[in-house]
């Protein structure tokens, strides 16, 4: 079985009905037909639960956000590793060294990098960001995977 861990842009775009949203559908639903385990690490579960206690309803936010899990089949998965800190840092300092800001934040290496130690692919909608990191595992669009 394929597993695929998915950064908080997939989750959220589902949610909030973006412009992705539509495509986000079909890949969950494609996903969910050709029985990929869909995986989230911790550090995604809690940027959607930041987003839940922003909700003017955060009860009514948990429950959506909990349905979209479950009827997903999406996985929580805790880093139980200090690997993937130590890679998170690592892959961090290689943006830092570089000329140009950094557009993403430690937790989104940290994604990453649990991404790496437990999936197959990693499925975002943010690929630029991820691309030049050198993960050992395809960076997909939820629209090509």
């Amino acid at each position: 079985m394929t597993t695929l861990s998915l950064d908080t842009s997939v989750l959220i775009s589902h949610l909030s009905g973006d412009r992705f949203a539509e495509e986000t559908d079909s890949f969950l639903r494609r996903a969910m037909e050709r029985k990929k385990q869909l995986v989230i690490p911790d550090v995604v579960y809690s940027e959607l639960y930041a987003g839940i206690f922003l909700a003017p309803d955060p009860k009514v936010e948990e429950t959506r956000v909990q349905s979209l899990l479950k009827v997903n089949g999406v996985e929580v998965r805790t880093s139980r590793s200090l690997k993937v800190a130590r890679r998170a840092g690592e892959l961090y300092s290689r943006v830092l060294k570089g000329k140009a800001a950094p557009v993403r934040i430690l937790p989104d290496f940290l994604i990453a990098a649990q991404a790496e130690a437990t999936s197959d692919g990693f499925v975002t909608w943010n690929e630029a960001d991820y691309g030049g990191l050198g993960l050992k595992i395809p960076i997909l669009r939820p629209n090509r995977a």
